[in-house]
């Protein structure tokens, strides 16, 4: 063998193998001609994009646009590759079977010996599977951040550590009177309303051994020197690659009153008892009405304890799906499981909303509403469930219609607990038809609305009950009975008042007036209600 025929060996061994290596390549690789027609791909194009390698020759890689991309986007690559630039960028591309991928594209310029381009080099790796976690992890924050900033219970987040507040959300700013930056930095027994309460290291040293700590009644006094009564549970959890306390602090002042007010209203009945003999029609009434009031305020502090008690763990259970579901993202058998788990423990959580929302008064933020646009917003929300059921929503709104003082999330939530119940009871599908018209409380202007659907009603026996609290017709795990008694104190909180109207096997009509106003006031303040 001459040194030449050995030289032209060794030049196709090294193409060979250069050859061999960009086809058993990981990322997908395709080679076009200087006006953008592929001449070569490798095999794993054909695994990314679904088309083999016969499909792919002789076409232009516009083949793969998704119309993700403008027209812009296209033009400045053009421009880089023409001008001899290496471009490098995501992209989102679309496969033969019509699903979509992302993709982190390079495209390389290739010139002869003369300087000109003649071809281009693209290397794209798939990244849908990175990009679909990413955006996952991004929703889970987002929740937990919506959850974390709206929460009516004070919350504070610690470092295990150093017992340094981390984070603190804005409910627990207002209570205590103090801002976000004088908080954020400080050990906890630095800050004036806990310096009695966990007066050393001795209560954070009992929960970082425990990992939960509660005190059921502790006075909590503000900057400003209120003092308020206030439950006090923490426990402490991993999050991410660190450990954290978790503070839940919720004021229980409002309760606290209420249990004084109800053994003062009861010592004043037993010296009523004493003094009234003659009187026990009117004993007898007002012994009815204290004891409706004793059953209530029982019922809502057992609520509230109970749900106390749940949503801690629970908090700990869908932050641990979370990120057992991004880790289980590739296997679908088991993540079908997890899915399963997590839906039931949004259930959950919808309950213990409930729960808490039955046994606790609310701060709420009134101003003046327009109920036509606030019913409207409520049916977007609801539509597809309504639509998904084949309830059919008709609309019957007067003209010059007069606004409303209210608290525009109470008054949602009335309106989709109203929704869900007509949804409910018509599980064939029928017509919901919902109605907005001037009106009268006394001699005061009002808003009537009227949800009137077509289902299966309520029996007569039944019609009295159902403001009851816990009471439901509804089959096991399908409702709390809390829905109407929470409508109920809602509306009269509101000045307003509700009734139900029902014939079996008819349908059901909610009959709500609300205080009309002039609409000339459109602030907003905080009022307890």
């Amino acid at each position: 063998m001459n040194q030449a025929e050995g030289s032209r060996q060794q030049t196709e061994e090294q193409l060979r193998l250069q050859s061999a290596a960009l086809e058993a390549a990981a990322n997908a690789i395709v080679i076009t001609d200087a006006k953008g027609k592929i001449i070569w791909v490798n095999q794993a194009f054909s695994r990314t994009t679904g088309y083999s390698v016969a499909e792919a020759l002789g076409k232009n890689p516009r083949l793969l646009k998704s119309g993700k991309q403008s027209k812009a986007f296209y033009k400045e690559m053009w421009d880089a590759i023409l001008s001899g630039k290496v471009w490098h960028h995501t992209i989102i591309n679309r496969r033969k079977d019509g699903s979509l991928n992302h993709e982190d594209l390079t495209i390389t310029p290739i010139r002869n010996s003369e300087g000109e381009i003649t071809h281009f080099v693209g290397i794209k790796q798939d990244i849908t599977e990175k990009t679909r976690a990413q955006e996952a992890l991004l929703a889970s924050e987002l929740r937990y951040r919506r959850l974390f900033e709206s929460s009516k219970d004070g919350i504070l987040i610690l470092d295990a550590v150093t017992g340094q507040i981390v984070d603190v959300n804005p409910y627990l700013t207002e209570l205590l009177g103090y801002s976000k930056e004088e908080l954020l930095g400080k050990e906890l027994w630095e800050i004036g309303s806990f310096k009695d309460i966990v007066a050393s290291r001795d209560a954070f040293d009992k929960l970082q051994q425990q990992g939960f700590i509660r005190y059921e009644h502790m006075p909590l006094e503000t900057q400003g020197g209120i003092v308020k009564e206030v439950e006090f549970v923490s426990n402490s959890y991993v999050a991410g690659r660190i450990r954290v306390i978790q503070c839940n602090i919720r004021d229980i002042s409002d309760r606290k009153r209420a249990e004084e007010d109800l053994k003062a209203a009861n010592h004043e009945l037993q010296q009523a008892l004493c003094e009234l003999q003659k009187k026990s029609h009117e004993l007898s009434s007002m012994t009815q009405q204290l004891w409706q009031a004793s059953k209530l305020a029982t019922m809502g502090e057992l609520a509230a304890s109970i749900a106390h008690e749940l949503n801690n763990p629970l908090t700990t259970v869908t932050l641990s799906l979370e990120a057992l579901m991004l880790q289980l993202a590739n296997d679908e058998k088991k993540m079908a499981i997890v899915e399963t788990v997590s839906k039931e423990s949004e259930r959950m959580a919808g309950l213990i909303g409930n729960l808490l929302q039955f046994s606790r008064r609310s701060h709420a933020q009134v101003s003046t509403l327009n109920l036509e646009e606030e019913l409207s917003g409520a049916l977007n929300l609801i539509d597809y469930h309504l639509r998904s059921h084949n309830v059919k929503v008709e609309q019957v709104v007067a003209a010059d219609l007069p606004t409303v003082q209210a608290d525009r999330q109470q008054l949602l939530q009335v309106f989709l607990n109203l929704l869900t119940n007509a949804c409910d009871a018509m599980p064939d599908g029928g017509t919901l038809t919902v109605a907005l018209r001037p009106d009268h409380l006394g001699e005061q202007p009002a808003v009537m609305l009227e949800f009137a659907d077509t289902g299966t009603g309520i029996e007569a026996t039944n019609l009295d009950m159902i403001w009851e609290p816990f009471f439901t017709t509804k089959p096991a795990g399908k409702g709390t009975g809390l829905g109407l008694p929470i409508c109920r104190r809602t509306i009269e909180e509101h000045g307003g008042a509700i009734a139900v109207e029902s014939t079996p096997g008819t349908g059901t009509r909610v009959l709500i007036k609300l205080p009309a106003t002039s609409g000339d006031d459109n602030t907003s303040h905080t009022t307890s209600l």
